[in-house]
């Protein structure tokens, strides 16, 4: 799994490097979360090509699975995805939800979301 640490301020945090599909189950999800804890970062940023496509079609349950874990193990999760990603459908319903709570997020753009993740 490819990924670099990375620190802003006094806050650190997880990104996976963009290009490599690094998120298509739950124990990729359990991985990330060693890593995160390993490198002392409760914080993870990923990017839309980290993400398999099972994540995206909610109806194969990859996407609440993934993120339970994530908020069982606490660690705060920023996704940057193309606004094409979230345009419709239940995928668009669930970031909706997502975006007004405090685990997980969904921005179109990098620096907004370390913004988010950091604050």
């Amino acid at each position: 799994m490819d990924y670099r640490v990375k620190e802003t301020g006094n806050k650190r945090y997880i990104e996976c490097i963009e290009g490599n599909e690094c998120l298509k189950n739950e124990q990729d999800a359990l991985e990330l979360v060693v890593i995160c804890h390993q490198n002392d970062a409760g914080l993870l940023i990923l990017h839309e090509e980290n993400i398999a496509q099972d994540f995206f079609e909610l109806k194969t349950g990859v996407a609440g699975n993934i993120l339970q874990k994530f908020i069982n193990y606490s660690i705060k999760v920023a996704a940057v995805l193309e606004p094409e990603r979230v345009k419709e459908g239940r995928f668009r319903e669930m970031v909706i939800e997502a975006n007004q709570g405090s685990h997980f997020r969904v921005f179109h753009n990098y620096m907004e979301a370390e913004e988010w993740l950091i604050r």
